[in-house]
């Protein structure tokens, strides 16, 4: 286990994903989180965007974390801890209780080109136990995610972006991770916090290894 680079950014070309009934973009697995050490996650998307039309009243920056930074800082202090975020984990689809619910995922890989992403949604994960067919976290397993979650809310890794009306930031979410502050909002309909984000596909055609 080696440390990587980011390697590829922000794509011009890109397309946007299809949406299901619910209105989320398909393949997007997102969650709103009240504060700034709850669980960072990564979709599973080429470009996360997101487009400010108002801000809350106070609170809500927005806060990613460099996934390679946090991946190269287990591989220098856990390289066994490392070596297991590259096997695959379960998660839950939150869609249903049948066992196709539920999906086996690794949190690390890299491309046939040797291009990192990560996928990390721990509370997706924790909800696959609730899978009959889901064996519960080994205590390595747990050690991993807990080193991980205070990677993930360590400032040396961490930008918090503060987004103004008409404010856009977009993140290659395969080296990004990201999360938002507790917030406050207006009482008022018309002024409460209005954000749009869009899940994007871009032609990098990251495949994994054969």
């Amino acid at each position: 286990m080696a440390p990587v680079q980011p390697n590829g950014g922000i794509g011009v070309h890109g397309a946007r994903l299809p949406k299901n009934r619910s209105g989320q973009a398909a393949l997007a697995l997102d969650t709103d989180d009240q504060a700034l050490r709850a669980a960072v996650r990564a979709q599973l998307a080429d470009i996360v965007a997101l487009l400010c039309i108002r801000p809350a009243k106070s609170g809500g920056p927005s806060c990613i974390v460099s996934s390679v930074a946090a991946h190269n800082e287990v591989v220098r202090t856990r390289p066994d801890l490392a070596e297991m975020l590259y096997r695959p984990w379960w998660r839950d689809r939150r869609s249903g209780d049948g066992p196709d619910r539920f999906y086996r995922s690794a949190v690390y890989t890299t491309d046939s080109a040797g291009r990192p992403s990560t996928s990390y949604g721990p509370d997706y994960m924790r909800s696959a136990l609730r899978g009959a067919h889901v064996p519960t976290f080994s205590p390595a397993q747990r050690e991993a995610m807990e080193l991980l979650d205070r990677l993930n809310s360590d400032r040396r890794f961490m930008l918090a972006m503060d987004l103004r009306p008409g404010g856009m930031q977009f993140l290659n979410n395969h080296v990004t991770l990201h999360s938002r502050t507790e917030y406050v909002d207006h009482p008022e309909p018309e002024r409460r916090r209005d954000l749009i984000r869009l899940w994007l596909s871009t032609d990098q055609n990251r495949q994994a290894p054969s």
